[in-house]
């Protein structure tokens, strides 16, 4: 049932639409011109204006802009004694819904508010989805398990500080960039820029100079104006260097200075700069072990390590995974207008099963794959793993029992490899990394 306002200044006109709609199981009100209805569209809720074209004062056409953008958004068919297709035209390009010719009959009506009915039927449950999501993502990181609740307490705690440097830690597809984030909006530094660098995605030479700026003329191929770095565009807000780890050993005690001093230097600059900016970092690395192997500086790692973050794999908070999964579910329908979907106990069970070596992302990406392939109302297995994989369960271990994180992912690029048939881009497309780290990770662990 409906709620419908007719607008027609032929009492017989207006009452014989009120008839035919509460025929039809509405209920009505009815207005002699435009402004009385929008007066009582002010003090009650419409779902649907039957709004006749030729009104004493403004006609329907003028009035139109103002009904649809009325606080309900009501839908809109517009009336017509007379045939005027440029018109008709005129008012579907304006946002009516339909377009009737009086006299109106009962089955050229009924039809009419059932399409439109039913497309802002779509729209409401597009709209709680949407609630629902932005209610979901509200936290730092969805889950209920108490390792996720304990991140968000850590969140908190370093928020309130405006200056110390966070160190996060997990391995990829985590969510490391989203704490990182959190931190930032939690903190009084939430109106001031949040900047974002990936160590890995750049060439070594470009590091520094995307880093800290550099003057006109500093190198070859460099801007006669110059250029900003990324610690400027950062100024008084935060700076988040992703995969610290693939800092160089220059660059890293570059970093640490700024880190001591509060001041940089652009390249070809003659003084420094000082700086008002939070150091957020995150690594997939063993920094300790790198720092045995001469690989990351010491200093720098305590410097980074003034308050740590890890953040858990998703295997180790499998209590999360079925409410992650019917998030992305709720996530992907609306983005794709599906209608209502839900998850076959089969599927939730294989996916509860997975290990999911590549951790959220995985699962995102994974869900996202599964709305596109379902064509029904319930995700299959088969849609969640069109490959046929047969999931692994919680405990097992693989084949040659080594169970560290390097193994394990050595393990993983190297399948993802053999099902890309080598295609490298390909392969760091699906394991949620750059090519510059893939290549960094096929080098470490000997995989050609």
């Amino acid at each position: 049932m409906a709620s419908i306002l007719v607008v027609d200044d032929d009492r017989g006109a207006r009452g014989s639409l009120s008839a035919l709609s509460r025929a039809l199981g509405h209920e009505t009100m009815e207005a002699e011109d435009a402004e009385q209805g929008l007066n009582l569209c002010s003090r009650t809720s419409v779902d649907v204006v039957l709004l006749d074209l030729h009104l004493p004062g403004r006609s329907g056409l003028e009035a139109l802009p103002d009904y649809l953008n009325l606080a309900g958004h009501p839908g809109v068919i517009m009336l017509t004694g007379l045939a005027d297709i440029p018109t008709a035209v005129s008012a579907m390009r304006a946002g009516a819904s339909d377009f009737l010719e009086k006299p109106i009959q009962l089955e050229t009506l009924e039809r009419s508010l059932t399409r439109l009915l039913a497309g802002r039927s779509v729209l409401k449950e597009r709209d709680r989805l949407r609630g629902e999501v932005a209610r979901l993502c509200a936290g730092p990181m969805l889950g209920r398990s108490r390792m996720i609740l304990q991140v968000s307490q850590t969140i908190d705690r370093v928020a309130a500080t405006p200056r110390t440097t966070v160190l996060i830690i997990g391995e990829s597809g985590v969510g490391k960039e989203l704490v990182a984030r959190s931190v930032h909006e939690r903190s009084a530094r939430s109106s001031g820029p949040f900047v974002a660098l990936n160590c890995a995605a750049l060439a070594e030479g470009m590091l520094e100079a995307e880093l800290f700026g550099y003057e006109g003329g500093a190198f070859t191929g460099a801007l006669p104006k110059g250029k900003e770095g990324l610690i400027a565009a950062a100024e008084g807000g935060s700076l988040f260097l992703d995969e610290i780890g693939e800092l160089p050993l220059d660059l890293q005690a570059k970093l640490l200075r700024v880190l001591q001093e509060r001041t940089y230097r652009r390249i070809g600059a003659p003084s420094d700069r000082r700086m008002d900016v939070r150091i957020l970092a995150s690594t997939n690395r063993d920094l300790e072990q790198m720092i045995t192997q001469g690989r990351f500086r010491e200093d720098l790692f305590y410097r980074l390590n003034v308050m740590s973050i890890r953040v858990p794999a998703l295997r180790e908070r499998p209590e999360d995974i079925p409410l992650l999964a019917e998030h992305f579910v709720a996530q992907f329908r609306v983005e794709l207008g599906r209608g209502p979907l839900r998850i076959a106990p089969g599927a939730m069970q294989r996916i509860l099963a997975w290990r999911w070596p590549g951790n959220v992302r995985e699962l995102r990406n994974a869900m996202e794959r599964a709305v596109l392939m379902c064509d029904g109302e319930e995700l299959r297995p088969e849609h969640v793993f069109p490959s046929g994989d047969h999931p692994v369960t919680q405990g097992s271990v693989e084949p040659d029992g080594d169970r560290s994180l390097r193994a394990m992912e050595r393990r993983l690029i190297s399948r993802v490899l053999e099902e890309v048939q080598g295609n490298r881009s390909e392969a760091a497309r699906i394991l949620g990394v750059n090519r510059a780290t893939l290549y960094n990770k096929l080098k470490a662990y000997e995989l050609s």
